[in-house]
């Protein structure tokens, strides 16, 4: 694509096969690292204002209004765009590359422990962790 002049100016969609939501991403990184990360949901309009004083506490840039804002938007494909086919790729599923791409980010417990097998992810899906001590 960098190195074809046929594709320039033009616009491409480049999504995989399944659509998900911030929500499914993060469970589904929670998941790769083995580690239970609390996710809150914080209205957009408490926080931009928050972020906008963290980023003026502290020195190095941990968010932004523009990013708080794309959060928020829906990607919607645009029929007349070219994908990955025109390319003549075939695009994988997310969840078959977590593995490689998040293993750096798992405790040094768990780091050599080899993705969970489909089998074993079935196993988890039947059962309610209930956690006694919180």
């Amino acid at each position: 694509m960098a190195e074809d002049d046929t594709t320039a100016s033009e616009t491409y969609e480049l999504y995989g096969p399944t659509n998900y939501s911030m929500a499914e991403i993060a469970q589904l990184v929670d998941r790769e690292i083995i580690k239970h990360r609390r996710h809150i949901n914080i209205p957009r309009r408490i926080l931009k204002p928050a972020a906008e004083i963290y980023n003026k506490t502290i020195w190095w840039s941990q968010t932004s209004a523009d990013s708080i804002d794309r959060e928020f938007i829906d990607q919607v494909i645009d029929p007349k765009a070219k994908t990955f086919k025109d390319l003549g790729i075939e695009p994988g599923e997310l969840a078959n590359f977590t593995f490689q791409y998040l293993q750096g980010y798992r405790s040094s417990s768990f780091y050599d422990l080899p993705p969970a097998t489909e089998r074993e992810k079935r196993e988890e899906k039947k059962y309610l962790h209930v956690i006694d001590d919180q």
